[in-house]
């Protein structure tokens, strides 16, 4: 995977017409994982942890070479990828601050196909899971960062999805919030 490298204004000015440099985010990944495992990636930051959760999640198409996941290309089917895969961001922006956590997670499951008493029970489960009982009908404008990583994970599980994909699942989480996160994965 290559991003082009951000140019300044003055570039810009100097030389409007160079051609963008790129730098190569990863080169070389060769992994297969098998159904039930459970794989942890490490590294510093900058070594293309996200980037490649993003290429698994069919989130970003590789600039080369070819993503698989079951038997699926990420480019070809990004369709069929993005519809087994589950992921909670690292960075998560995507919720409605003035709907409460079980108007989110409704909604979020609208988008998935799921509605009725299957989507409430869904929801009101996950919800526990996460530790949320006490905050599912609050505003998640009056959610703290922990409280919101706990609603991306129940967003991430809310399909059922056979492949999850977490980004950094125990950010902005205190200790106790992170053992029960990791005892749910």
């Amino acid at each position: 995977m290559s991003y082009p490298r951000p140019r300044r204004y003055l570039d810009y000015l100097l030389r409007p017409f160079a051609r963008p440099q790129y730098f190569t985010a990863l080169r070389g990944i060769n992994l297969t994982i098998d159904r039930g495992e459970c794989v942890a990636l490490l590294g510093p930051n900058g070594a293309g942890k996200t980037t490649l959760l993003r290429l698994i999640g069919g989130l970003l198409f590789p600039t080369s070479g070819t993503v698989t996941v079951n038997r699926f290309d990420s480019y070809k089917n990004n369709d069929e990828v993005r519809g087994m895969v589950g992921y909670v961001l690292n960075e998560e922006r995507s919720f409605f601050w003035r709907l409460t956590g079980r108007q989110n997670l409704e909604f979020f499951g609208a988008l998935e196909n799921l509605w009725g008493e299957r989507l409430r029970y869904r929801i009101d489960s996950l919800i526990e899971s996460v530790g949320l009982e006490d905050a599912r009908d609050k505003h998640v404008s009056d959610y703290s960062s922990g409280m919101r990583q706990r609603l991306a994970i129940a967003r991430g599980l809310l399909a059922d999805p056979p492949i999850l994909l977490l980004d950094e699942p125990t950010r902005c989480l205190d200790p106790i919030g992170a053992q029960a996160v990791r005892e749910l994965i």
